[in-house]
């Protein structure tokens, strides 16, 4: 309409009007418009402070005002002000989100976490001490999306070098047996030596396997926490102690007291025999050390998921002792005294890599390095305080009451096997033996526990432990698929195997009678291992104990029950459908127990 076309065109002059007049109004102070424009970007870009540009800006406007009249640039000016107290104004918005972001953290920081209070507290616009919240916040693995996928080929990848290095380290003792019977000039004496001896040489480094167990625990739930590393190696420094304590106490029994414990086993007091087992033993002895923090750096680096490094020099000191094996026995017909000096050496070798591991790491220092709350580091002493050795005294009573009720099951069965007679002893050393060696590829399931785990069980505010759980339940489903599958070879080495053993066809049906009842106790074994590990991250030793308190009371009761109400072909059948009784009960009890707990160590990391 023609009303509407002529208000538009009335509006369109009224615009062209007032834009004629600000450019005119403008002409006169276009370059110091231009100037002060250019100002305000370098402001926004740190490269002028404020206050000094706006002294210079203020003295440039008086000689300016004179120039016009007075007037000057005041419009411009203002303008000019007002972005800049814009910018003060954004600027401390910032600080104070930063503020709120520093306070909402306050609670995951005091656990550890490696947030800078000094950034926050400083106030001045560090972005990067922001960045670094969000992004630990957002990378939280307890509250971010868990790929199944890649946790089953993480979990792989890392139990496939701990097989490797759990096949190797009774490689040791294996190779000293083959060179000594083979080129040994008393093989026969010497192999018997051997027997005896190896249970006062190796079965204590099983025994005390809390410093392992603590030392693994003690770096995972540090590094889950992300706890000061001078405070996690104090600990780690602590648990090395205690296990050098144990070996020197150890070797000190063995060098000095080689009769009294050889007795204990039964060994006649006079013969060739008792003297090649006392020698062996306290070569053995003088290792004791190198074994034991073996051990205890072994964890340390597995805990932090490295496991090819350990598997290096497991494999580098398997080497040296089959080298030196020769050179001892074969070369210098040294016999089991050559071979005993063969595996001291080797032992050493491989603390000796381990530890120059850890020192190139610095993740091992003598002496240990000062708290992280103290801001000037006195010298320290090489002996640990109590808060030193605290952390890894919480695992001796459980873990090593847990170690000595297996071993005692194990006992019981030797023990069964040879009362009832020697048909049933020789086909129980073949069983015994296949099932212990199949049962070793559960043991890297109770590490994948106590290091994958901690990282999602440890208490943030937004952990709900959703993650947790989906981790413990692919810990235990891979245990359920190395049982499978370490049983099925078992059951195929004890069916098909057990003639390469012996030609006692006695023996060797009595070893395929129980086929059935090995590979379910196989299959129970390795899935309890993976369970034990879910345990033991989640602090539940006390728990632990007491149900292993329990299966043993009942498997013992069960062992006096089939001896006195079966008869004796059917009691060897019998004691392996107890073994995986054992086991079973403490898997389906172990399963209820993690799926009623919430998996949240909130306790542990408040406390």
């Amino acid at each position: 309409p023609p009303t509407k076309n002529r208000e538009r065109r009335t509006t369109h002059f009224k615009k062209m009007d007032n834009r004629n007049l600000l450019a005119a109004r403008s002409s006169s102070t276009s370059s110091s418009f231009l100037t002060a424009q250019s100002k305000r970007r370098s402001i926004r870009r740190g490269s002028l402070n404020a206050p000094s540009a706006i002294s210079r800006w203020k003295e440039e406007e008086e000689e300016e005002g004179k120039g016009n009249g007075g007037d000057g640039d005041r419009r411009v000016f203002s303008h000019w002000f007002g972005v800049t107290n814009n910018n003060r104004e954004k600027q401390g918005q910032r600080q104070r989100r930063r503020r709120r972001r520093q306070r909402q953290s306050s609670g995951v920081r005091a656990h550890g976490t490696t947030f800078s209070a000094a950034s926050y507290a400083s106030g001045n616009g560090d972005d990067a001490a922001g960045g670094e919240a969000i992004r630990a916040e957002e990378e939280d693995p307890s509250t971010a999306p868990l790929v199944v996928r890649d946790k089953i080929k993480g979990i792989i990848l890392f139990v496939l070098p701990l097989m490797a290095s759990n096949v190797i380290s009774p490689l040791l003792t294996m190779t000293d047996t083959a060179f000594v019977g083979r080129y040994a000039s008393d093989a026969v004496v010497s192999l018997a030596a051997l027997g005896v001896a190896t249970p006062l040489t190796d079965y204590p480094v099983n025994l005390f396997m809390f410093v392992t167990a603590g030392v693994t625990s003690i770096v995972s739930n540090g590094l889950a926490v992300r706890e000061p590393k001078r405070d996690m190696e104090r600990k780690v420094y602590g648990a090395m102690f205690i296990s050098f304590a144990l070996a020197i106490t150890l070797a000190a029994l063995l060098v000095c007291f080689p009769d009294a414990l050889l007795s204990s086993l039964g060994v006649e007091k006079i013969g060739p025999l008792r003297e090649v087992a006392r020698k062996y033993v306290q070569i053995r002895g003088l290792a004791m050390p190198a074994a034991f923090l073996t051990g205890a750096g072994y964890a340390s680096l597995v805990a932090r998921e490295d496991t090819i490094t350990p598997l290096m020099c497991v494999s580098l000191a398997a080497i040296t002792n089959v080298i030196l094996d020769y050179v001892a026995v074969v070369t210098l017909k040294q016999g089991a005294t050559g071979a005993a000096w063969a595996t001291s050496a080797s032992l050493y070798v491989g603390a000796i890599c381990i530890f120059t591991v850890l020192r190139r790491r610095k993740l091992f220092h003598i002496p240990p390095p000062a708290p992280s709350t103290q801001m000037i580091s006195p010298p320290m002493s090489i002996i640990p305080t109590k808060e030193m050795c605290a952390p890894v005294m919480k695992f001796f009573a459980p873990i090593t009451f847990l170690s000595f009720s297996i071993l005692s099951l194990y006992v019981v069965l030797i023990l069964q096997a040879n009362a009832i007679g020697n048909v049933a002893s020789a086909a129980h050393r073949i069983a015994g033996n296949i099932f212990t060696v199949c049962a070793l590829c559960g043991d890297p399931l109770v590490q994948v526990g106590q290091t994958m785990l901690p990282k999602y069980i440890a208490f943030t505010p937004k952990n709900d432990g959703r993650n947790a759980r989906k981790m413990a339940i692919i810990v235990q489903a891979m245990g359920y698929m190395v049982g499978i599958v370490s049983a099925s070879i078992c059951f195929w080495l004890l069916y098909f195997g057990a003639s390469g053993f012996t030609t006692d066809s006695s023996v060797i049906a009595c070893a395929r009678s129980v086929v059935l009842p090995v590979f379910a106790a196989t299959v129970a074994n390795i899935v309890s291992k993976s369970l034990y590990g879910v345990m033991v991250a989640m602090k539940q030793l006390s728990f632990l104990a007491g149900l292993t308190a329990i299966g043993t009371s009942t498997f013992m009761a069960a062992v006096f029950a089939i001896n006195k109400y079966l008869n004796p072909e059917a009691r060897y059948y019998a004691l392996w459908w107890c073994l995986f009784s054992y086991y079973a009960i403490a898997v389906v009890v172990l399963t209820i127990r993690v799926a009623t707990t919430r998996l949240v160590n909130k306790e542990r990391y408040l406390s």
